[in-house]
């Protein structure tokens, strides 16, 4: 692909902020640990925060690997 750093720049600020939001998803619509434990229903709680921890990771590294990109072709147009 010909795009310069900035998109890739771009691109990763973007993804980064989906750490954020996925976890404001979890808090905002996921009942908290008192409620699932009396209603014995923890077992699917705990996979669904594993998920969310998961997701919000994996954003992470993707933002690292599009900063990466970003820079080596700075540095490749030198």
């Amino acid at each position: 692909m010909n795009r310069n750093a900035a998109t890739w720049i771009v691109g990763a600020i973007l993804v980064l902020g989906l750490a954020p939001v996925s976890f404001m998803f979890g808090m905002t619509l996921l009942p908290s640990r008192v409620t699932v434990q009396g209603a014995g229903t923890l077992v699917p709680w705990l996979f669904t925060w594993g998920m969310i921890w998961m997701s919000a990771l994996v954003a992470v590294m993707l933002a690292g690997s599009l900063i990466v990109t970003g820079v080596s072709q700075v540095r490749r147009s030198r």
